[in-house]
């Protein structure tokens, strides 16, 4: 692309997203009760960006995933640096900042000098085991500094089996920091004398757990996670919770609901979960997503649990279950494993009706060597997957048991389902991990406002009448009139909306949002940009306050 048409393409853009703050996508309404809770303006504030040193080394930051914020401004990542042509392996850790006072130094968590929590025994080159990898995005408590985590590692603990044999377990687990302490929260210790308390509970005595898909949750000094294990040759999932305090490193985990429980509701032949979905928690409750079969499910739903006490699980919502402001008798087919849940609202991802189209998937070109390696060897010419057209996100409200629709694809937005290739490939170290395959997700976050029972809701789209460009857009539940949409930000818009370091001709080719990324009025978000002139490339974490400003 010549300078010049970098610079015509550079000027169309800033003209279509001029006023991009606080500009709707949809008709506004006059109702003050519909637009009270979102703002006329959003100021950007940089969490960290490529220009940042990351803590303890002299490399910068390079590539950011979705960050997590509490209700305080605390902003919770994974990040690394570049690796390779003679840089040696690449940093890679989890990191905070406390936007709401300053903001404050950026700070490491863990990364891959940290020592791993016990049970670890096992020394490498004269320490003990440290965290190889970060494999999910972090997630911090709404209300308070607690932080959980995957983390992989190297075996942690050496020991003697039955047979005389010596033993290396623990490569996997789940870990948190909780009053400024590093905890381990699940492991694959279940079969080591001593770690009973990291057992798979309802499971054979000595059952361990082979490994945590997705990122696990946490409220308070509990973590809550999947876990996948294998029982009598059978695989199985299962959703469950511990508590982690530096005083009581030997709680015993607990169960919420597994492969062995019955799906709740009209289910005549006590038809068991086939999938569970990686949980959300607030206060003293866990939600997930339960279905009898990931690929074609036709029991199951969205489930509330109590983190204490005898674990009671609550239909939220469910397959077949009326879809909000659709014709009588349209029900749900499909829902997303991503909720985000705040204690009162939770948003997820759902379809209906039968109509799908088709989208070609085409291997990514960057990112771990033997994935895309992997991809292109199975998937040369793509891989074909039908999308459903009639799809939306919503939100539940625990306390009025009504769920409202936030967004809909129709004439403004066309998928909200976005696609990632990833797994380990059979070549892998990790045999536990889970095979490569396609993966499609949706991102939504929602956080209550005010005190009269409305939601924000945050989501990513794509836009139906700009085939290049997804964005991410705010809106408000429920609503009376017409719905009001904020755009928050899109691809192609110029970098230094977001960010003033960027290179000036810059424009935005990539954005990221989580489940836990808008709380109380603070949303977050990632970003990454590219020159297509210079081929300077840059990405950030990216901070904004939702609440009116005027």
């Amino acid at each position: 692309m010549s300078r010049l048409l970098a610079k015509w393409r550079l000027t169309a853009l800033m003209g279509a997203v001029a006023g991009l703050c606080g500009a709707p996508v949809m008709a506004q309404t006059t109702s003050r009760t519909a637009t009270q809770a979102l703002p006329t303006s959003l100021s950007w504030a940089t969490v960290v960006n490529s220009a940042d040193v990351m803590p303890g080394t002299s490399r910068n930051f390079n590539s950011f995933n979705q960050p997590s914020v509490n209700a305080s401004g605390l902003v919770v990542l994974r990040a690394r640096s570049r690796g390779g042509q003679g840089a040696g392996e690449p940093v890679r850790g989890i990191y905070q900042r406390l936007m709401s006072k300053g903001p404050r130094p950026i700070t490491a968590i863990f990364d891959t000098d940290t020592t791993v929590p016990g049970p670890n025994n096992t020394e490498y080159q004269g320490q003990l085991g440290t965290f190889t990898e970060f494999p999910a995005f972090p997630r911090v408590d709404q209300d308070n500094w607690s932080v959980a985590t995957r983390g992989q590692s190297r075996p942690l603990w050496t020991y003697v089996a039955p047979d005389g044999t010596e033993t290396r377990v623990g490569t996997s687990g789940i870990y948190a920091r909780r009053s400024n302490t590093l905890l381990s929260g699940a492991g694959q210790f279940g079969a080591v004398p001593g770690f009973e308390y990291y057992d798979v509970p309802h499971a054979t005595p000595g059952t361990r757990f082979d490994q945590f898909p997705g990122s696990p949750a946490v409220a308070g000094s509990k973590v809550v996670f999947k876990g996948n294990y294998t029982e009598d040759g059978v695989t199985k999932t299962g959703v469950y919770y511990r508590r982690v305090t530096p005083s009581n490193e030997a709680t015993a985990t607990r169960y919420l609901a597994s492969s062995n429980t019955r799906i709740p509701g009209k289910n005549p032949l006590r038809v068991r979960f086939g999938s569970t979905a990686p949980p959300s928690a607030s206060g003293d409750h866990a939600v997930f997503l339960g279905l009898d079969s990931e690929d074609a499910p036709t029991l199951g739903g969205i489930y509330r649990v109590p983190l204490t006490g005898t674990p009671v699980l609550e239909t939220l919502v469910q397959l077949g279950d009326q879809v909000p402001g659709e014709d009588p008798g349209a029900g749900f087919n499909s829902l997303g494993e991503a909720l985000s849940f705040d204690g009162r609202f939770v948003s997820f991802w759902g379809s209906w009706g039968q109509q799908s189209r088709a989208k070609t998937l085409i291997c990514p070109e960057e990112g771990n060597a033997d994935v895309v390696a992997y991809c292109w060897e199975k998937y040369p010419y793509g891989h074909v997957v039908n999308v459903p057209e009639r799809q939306g996100f919503f939100v539940h409200d625990v306390v009025s048991h009504t769920t409202h629709a936030a967004a809909k694809t129709g004439p403004v937005y066309d998928d909200f389902v976005y696609w990632t290739f990833s797994g380990h490939v059979p070549s892998s170290d990790e045999p536990d991990g889970e095979p490569p395959r396609w993966r499609g997700a949706s991102f939504v976050a929602s956080y209550r406002v005010g005190s009269e029972g409305a939601a924000q809701v945050a989501f990513k789209g794509h836009r139906a009448s700009e085939p290049s460009i997804d964005g991410l857009y705010l809106t408000q539940v429920p609503t009376v009139g017409p719905q009001q949409f904020v755009t928050v930000a899109e691809t192609q818009m110029p970098a230094t909306v977001l960010d003033g370091a960027a290179p000036a001709g810059a424009l935005v080719t990539a954005l990221g949002l989580e489940r836990d990324g808008l709380r109380n009025g603070w949303l977050a978000i990632s970003a990454s940009m590219l020159d297509v002139v210079t081929s300077e490339s840059w990405a950030g974490i990216y901070l904004t306050r939702t609440v009116p400003t005027d």
